[in-house]
């Protein structure tokens, strides 16, 4: 079969509550999950397989029509956020009106949360639930050879104008058996972001699931359940990308540093290669101590993002994070000593918390060392249990991120957590602690002296001139 997969724009994107000073350039990713499911479906040999980012292209749905006219796929899959919705649904009708009998599948979170309100979504023929690459290689099989859709695991259709759901596929359990992502699908030389240093750039999934339990976070088609990849298998992936000319790697783990065994073998491997590739991971505080940091700065982690969240212990404790906040100064400190870049970020307007408590954290936020940090207004997510709070609360009035679900339309807005302040009390607040953050003059002075290259001064000149003058 003839497959075309697709990154969908971002158009018309949801907005979360940030402020237009801190959106500028955050950079173009490849679609990680989509080049995993190329992958899987390269390697049974029998089919061939496309890639479309739509995104990077900034391809609109009436131009993705025209791409899907000229490769003429058998089948499209396009991958699913709740956030993107809208360009997804977009897509699917552009490709229906070139192609009608092209059956398209939707795949990623947002199917696995609401099936039943996608599928009513004239255009969508398929849902695969859960992580996809094998039930979408399966799906592709069963329909070329006319085979029984009943025993495509994960797989969501129609039979007889009903909705069919199979039961949910099993969690991979050995990561180290699914191929590398089909990264030479892609222009790969083309992605950037707007913290690294170098380009080009690419994403690196190294374990999936997170054992942890905080209220405001949820992965749920990737489980609870921490699956990792052997040290051996990632170090092999980050040389195959350094021998494309990639320049720096960003982990797209939940957490990469929970087996603190396994991120010691990771750094020892990359030494023992001499291998000369900037990475970026995202850890928690209490899962690094001085050894861990001095192995990762040994083996070229450049930069570890930090979720702090709140900077009262009252507030830690509501949102189940389960650190330390005298932890997490040490933390931040031991990087700085060890050249480590950090980015810290902290949420306000959570649950229970008062206007001194988010004065507090952005306190807590000014005296840490860190080199960047990222505030955000608490936003109740479908499928976390700080949504299901807000429901059962009543500080959200009703379950609007299914109606959101079942009829998408633009101008949507997520709701925020107005428990104590209110929606423009929360901006504003939000607004200031950003400026208060990136105006420091010692703050600017050290940014401007460690800049090492032009496109990185020109980055951060614009994203600086542009918090300057707002």
């Amino acid at each position: 079969m003839r497959v075309l997969l697709l990154a969908p724009p971002s158009t018309h994107m949801l907005q979360s509550a940030v402020p237009e000073i801190v959106d500028v350039e955050t950079g173009a990713y490849p679609p990680l999950g989509l080049l995993y499911v190329a992958a899987f479906a390269e390697k049974s040999g029998s089919h061939t397989v496309a890639v479309l980012d739509a995104n990077l292209e900034k391809l609109s749905a009436a131009e993705i029509g025209e791409a899907v006219r000229r490769q003429s796929p058998d089948i499209v899959g396009i991958q699913a956020l709740t956030f993107t919705l809208i360009d997804v649904i977009l897509a699917a009708k552009a490709i229906k009106g070139v192609q009608p009998k092209t059956p398209v599948v939707l795949g990623g979170p947002h199917v696995y949360l609401y099936p039943e309100e996608t599928m009513e979504i004239a255009e969508v023929d398929y849902l695969i639930l859960g992580e996809g690459e094998e039930p979408f290689a399966q799906l592709m099989d069963t329909l070329e050879s006319g085979g029984d859709l009943a025993k495509v695991p994960g797989l969501v259709w129609r039979q007889n104008g009903q909705i069919v759901k199979n039961p949910l596929p099993p969690l991979v359990r050995d990561l180290d058996r699914l191929p590398h992502p089909a990264r030479h699908l892609v222009p790969y030389e083309r992605y950037y972001s707007a913290l690294s240093r170098e380009t080009p750039i690419t994403t690196l999934m190294s374990s999936r699931g997170c054992p942890y339990h905080c209220i405001f976070c949820d992965r749920p088609h990737l489980g609870k359940s921490f699956r990792a990849r052997t040290a051996q298998s990632v170090v092999e992936e980050m040389a195959l990308c350094a021998g494309m000319g990639i320049r720096e790697i960003f982990f797209y783990d939940d957490t990469f540093s929970i087996d603190r065994k396994r991120v010691i073998e990771i750094c020892e491997k990359i030494r023992e290669r001499g291998l000369k590739v900037a990475w970026d991971i995202r850890a928690r505080v209490n899962t690094l101590d001085e050894e861990v940091l001095d192995r990762l700065a040994e083996a070229g982690c450049a930069r570890v993002h930090l979720g702090v969240e709140a900077g009262t212990p009252e507030i830690i404790r509501v949102l189940r994070k389960g650190i330390d906040l005298d932890q997490a100064k040490r933390v931040f400190a031991m990087a700085a000593e060890r050249g480590i870049t950090t980015l810290a970020y902290f949420m306000i307007g959570n649950p229970t918390e008062t206007r001194s408590q988010m004065e507090q954290t952005l306190a807590f936020a000014m005296g840490l060392r860190t080199d960047f940090v990222h505030f955000a207004v608490t936003t109740p997510y479908p499928g976390t249990e700080l949504y299901r709070m807000g429901l059962e609360r009543g500080v959200l009035p009703r379950d609007y991120w299914r109606e959101f679900a079942r009829n998408p339309q633009p101008g949507f807005r997520p709701m925020l957590w107005e428990e104590v302040l209110s929606r423009d009390e929360l901006l504003v607040l939000l607004d200031r602690a950003y400026k208060s953050f990136y105006r420091r003059p010692g703050y600017l002075l050290r940014r401007t002296l460690k800049v090492r290259s032009w496109s990185e001064f020109m980055r951060q000149l614009r994203a600086g001139w542009k918090l300057l003058t707002s």
